[in-house]
């Protein structure tokens, strides 16, 4: 592209940052990382996506002043140095510009393509005063920018910092987490309505770590989602998972169904199927008696092959729900396709049903296509008498939330169970 290297760029900065202070002015740092640019490489050829740089470098020269710095950091990353910048306002008409020009359809070799991009924005002196500083900060603005949906641009602010060291301090402790034993599973038991029995229970993943104390599920599982430790606590979670309901089999006579939780990540790397046929082998636990639960968005990614495990972890024996049914992009052909057992209603749907028509109306039509196609159905987060009657009268088969118990440790679950049993017993000599 012919730009200039971080070594040049460092050297303007420096300049900038002089005429800054000489001027009170403002320095602005952008670090632009073009949204689908390993696709064109892929599909097209690394012929065109050089051709795409060319045009991209192009495009973002009619956006800057002469007296600005764009350099290529390598791949699809360029940062753009704007200096002598009188305010915020300028470096929002300057990124806004970048990204309509961008996406703006671009021919390469006959075909239309765009360059939509993510921009994160780091400013002197408000976020630092240091090269290394503003451009660390850029980039994580950067990378805020593509979690928001892409094609858009973000200022670094502190609270992402404090997102950034927290995601990093989370990530490290997980990194030792499964090696010293600081996972263990709670039972959130299911019920079901007309008999008020437990007719099974989902597996829930806590973390207790010596320094942090119990941390949040909310807090570590995107961190362990985003940098890839979710597979093997996932696979952690389903040994345990099987292994603790063989053992209830065992010492309570109880054939207790049990659903895991398979994360996106997890369901697309290879030996899931293997991974859930030895978690079974080597639990001794029946295969009906395990239930994978499943999101709408893992259906929909790559169908065929998607289509083509599901079949495989159908084949051992064991059950498929989808979990947050209505959450995403519900499709009804896949209902059908992937041959699922059961639709669980999201508790966001749940908690105000009787207070929001809407609510109330996703759930009676989720509970009215899971009868019509013959699917189990379960309610979650069910905490109120009135909930329960809502749904006891439009069909609802079993329930689970706080109204029945909270997520319980093996031990408190076993007593639970017992009382439960005692409770039924004495019910029936009456």
């Amino acid at each position: 592209t012919g730009l200039p290297n971080r070594v040049l760029l460092r050297d303007r900065f420096e300049h900038a940052l002089a005429m800054a202070e000489r001027a009170r002015s403002r320095v602005a740092m952008l670090f632009l990382d073009l949204d689908n640019f390993k696709r064109v490489n892929d599909t097209l050829g690394h012929a065109a996506g050089d051709l795409l740089l060319l045009q991209v470098v192009s495009r973002l020269s009619n956006c800057t002043r002469d007296s600005d710095t764009i350099s290529r950091q390598g791949g699809d990353e360029f940062i753009l140095l704007l200096s002598d910048i009188p305010d915020q306002e300028t470096v929002e008409r300057i990124a806004s510009k970048i990204l309509t020009k961008l996406a703006e359809p671009m021919e390469i070799n006959g075909h239309e393509l765009n360059a939509a991009c993510s921009i994160g924005i780091a400013l002197y002196p408000d976020d630092g005063s240091s090269f290394d500083t503003l451009l660390q900060k850029a980039d994580a603005a950067m990378y805020n920018a593509k979690g928001a949906g892409r094609n858009i641009y973000h200022f670094f602010d502190e609270q992402m910092n404090q997102q950034a060291h927290e995601h990093l301090l989370l990530q490290n402790r997980l990194n030792r987490a499964l090696f010293q034993a600081e996972f263990h599973l709670h039972y959130q038991p299911q019920v079901e309505i007309a008999s008020g029995r437990v007719i099974g229970v989902e597996a829930l993943l806590r973390w207790r770590n010596p320094d942090l104390g119990d941390v949040a599920p909310a807090r570590f599982i995107p961190v362990a989602e985003d940098c890839g430790l979710i597979v093997p606590i996932g696979a952690w979670v389903l040994e345990e998972a099987c292994r603790q309901a063989q053992g209830l089999r065992l010492t309570e006579g109880l054939d207790l169904p049990v659903a895991v939780n398979l994360s996106a990540l997890q369901f697309r790397r290879t030996g899931l199927v293997e991974s859930v046929a030895g978690a079974l082998q080597r639990s001794g636990l029946p295969p009906h008696l395990l239930e994978l639960e499943l999101t709408e968005s893992i259906l929909l990614q790559d169908v065929e092959n998607t289509l083509e495990t599901v079949r495989h972890l159908k084949a051992l024996g064991v059950r498929l729900s989808i979990d947050d049914f209505g959450t995403g992009y519900s499709s009804l052909s896949y209902l059908k396709r992937f041959a699922v057992d059961r639709l669980k209603i999201d508790r966001s749907f749940v908690r105000d049903l009787n207070t929001d028509p809407d609510n109330a109306a996703i759930v009676r039509a989720v509970i009215q296509l899971a009868r019509s196609l013959r699917l189990g159905i379960v309610a979650e987060g069910v905490e109120t008498e009135a909930q329960l009657t809502f749904l006891r009268e439009e069909g609802c088969q079993d329930v689970q939330g706080h109204l029945f118990s909270w997520p319980l440790a093996l031990a408190d679950l076993k007593a639970f169970l017992r009382r439960r049993r005692a409770t039924a017993g004495a019910s029936t000599s009456a």
